[in-house]
């Protein structure tokens, strides 16, 4: 009877330990969530939290995809920033221009920076276009590509399909064009 209690309590302080372990993991770890400030345009802002002290690289890029196949890549947005823990978090975002100059603007804590002239807004002003955002947070990890947004252009009679950027997807052919947004976090020291 002494092992057998013995051996339970050793199974659960295991748990116990494996369980306390993997939690402390994701608190650290880097995410990205909803932002609730109001936007002007189509666009989301989002928060990226746990990111430490430090000066980090980040790039903004674009991809554009025809009928689901890559047709172009966009850097949108390129510098370094410095972060510290005064500000625990990040806010980051992406929104259109207008119809006059058609630029896809990035946004850094509240500062919006102009991308340059993307012809996909140009056909998406005059056809009309729909926004997937993030809807759940993200976990990440610093290097990797993490998409934001995703801009879309109907395709036959118009229609748009909508995809879920929540987890993993792939661009359908049933869209005339798609724009994929990304961001990427390198830290420098």
């Amino acid at each position: 009877m002494k092992k057998i209690i013995t051996m339970l309590l050793l199974i659960v302080t295991s748990i116990i330990f494996i369980v306390g372990c993997s939690n402390s993991k994701n608190s650290d770890k880097l995410y990205i969530g909803n932002c609730p400030d109001n936007m002007f345009g189509m666009g989301k802002k989002y928060y990226i939290n746990n990111l430490e002290d430090g000066n980090y690289e980040i790039e903004f890029t674009a991809k554009e995809y025809e009928y689901g196949a890559l047709k172009e890549e966009h850097v949108l947005y390129k510098s370094t920033i410095e972060h510290n823990r005064n500000n625990s978090t990040l806010k980051i975002g992406v929104t259109d221009g207008d119809k006059t100059d058609c630029n896809l603007k990035v946004i850094i804590n509240d500062s919006e920076y102009g991308s340059g002239t993307l012809d996909f807004l140009k056909d998406a002003y005059d056809t009309g276009i729909a926004l997937s955002t993030l809807e759940e947070d993200k976990y990440f990890n610093l290097d990797d590509e993490v998409v934001i947004a995703l801009y879309s252009i109907g395709g036959e009679n118009n229609s748009t399909e909508s995809l879920n950027i929540d987890k993993e997807f792939e661009i359908g052919n049933n869209n005339l064009k798609d724009l994929v947004v990304y961001v990427k976090l390198h830290k420098i020291n």
